[in-house]
């Protein structure tokens, strides 16, 4: 959505730290709606595959953690291997039966 030749503003100041794109909201909204994704890179094989699977920087980059619930919970268990997680999952499945 950026061009170049855009003007920006930059505040590196401790308190603030950023970046400010200085265009209208009305030419924001024109270029967000104008904007199409770009191609993946790949169309198939494992790099394929990765791309459809990975979750964003901030919930891990983890593949194995696809379906949990929400995103607090991919990145909640986004530092443990897939052992651990799977192994934390049955222990609360057990522990659910135990209480039934």
């Amino acid at each position: 959505l950026v061009k170049n030749g855009d003007p920006i503003r930059i505040d590196a100041t401790p308190e603030k730290r950023t970046i400010d794109l200085l265009i209208s909201d009305e030419e924001w909204e024109q270029r967000r709606q104008a904007w199409t994704p770009p191609p993946l890179r790949s169309s198939s094989g494992t790099l394929f595959k990765y791309i459809q699977t990975v979750a964003t920087a901030s919930e891990g980059c983890v593949t194995d953690e696809v379906g949990t619930a929400s995103a607090a919970e991919i990145a909640q268990a986004a530092p443990k291997t897939p052992a651990i997680a799977e192994l934390e999952a049955k222990v609360a499945e057990l522990e659910a039966k135990l209480g039934q």
